[in-house]
Parts: structure tokens; sequence; C-alpha cells
């Protein structure tokens, strides 16, 4: 195994815990969650575990979580889903689920919030 690949193993290792630990403390704070945060986020939390807890739970903030669980075990998570270039660690260490980078984000933002105007139309 490359030194790289040995590097980069780690470094999802480590990105999976920061996400789980924010995906438990999301879960305790508005849910109540009964769990040893050490075990879920140290211990062998399946994604089918991970998806039994959230199966009734209708809740933005976890389908984002769960999405950049999705994406690091895909091997797409630190990429920007726009222009498909590697994000800072720093922005995804703040917070994990950023799928765009500071530069699309503004430009989709801007798109998005800009006023569409459409021609009237003739019918009558």
């Amino acid at each position: 195994m490359k030194v790289g690949a040995v590097a980069m193993k780690k470094s999802k290792r480590v990105m999976r815990r920061s996400i789980l630990s924010c995906l438990y403390s999301h879960l305790q704070d508005a849910y109540g969650l009964e769990y040893p945060e050490e075990s879920f986020v140290q211990g062998p939390v399946s994604m089918q575990d991970i998806d039994a807890l959230l199966a009734f739970k209708s809740d933005p903030r976890l389908d984002e979580l769960r999405g950049a669980l999705d994406r690091l075990e895909r091997g797409t998570f630190g990429q920007c889903l726009a222009c498909k270039e590697p994000m800072d660690p720093a922005l995804l260490e703040a917070d994990p689920t950023h799928r765009l980078c500071p530069a699309c984000e503004q430009f989709y933002s801007h798109v998005m919030t800009r006023e569409i105007r459409l021609p009237m139309s003739p019918l009558r």
C-alpha cells in the first residue's frame, strides 16, 4: 500500500469520526439519544445502524450529515459538487456538510436569489 493511500485512509477515518461526532451531538440535542458517545463515534457503527437511527426522523441537518457520510463512502467527500475541485480542509473541519466550495456557493447563491423576470403571457 502506498504512503498516500495510508494517509488517505487515516484522513477518511478522522473525517468519519468528525461527521459521526456532529451527528451524535445533533441526535442527542434534538432527540435525546441515549447511546454512549464513544461507542457511537469511535465504535464500529455501520451505515445500516445509522439508517435505522434516522429512519423515522425528518430533519434537514440529519439529511446533510447522512449525505456527508455517503460522500465519504463514495470517495467524493471534500470535492465541490459543482466544479469538482478539492475544498479547503479547514472549511470541512468547521462543518463537514459543505458540498460547494466558497466560489461556487457564492455563484449559486447569487443565481438563486436573483430576481427572474418572465415575459407576460399574452393569454386572455
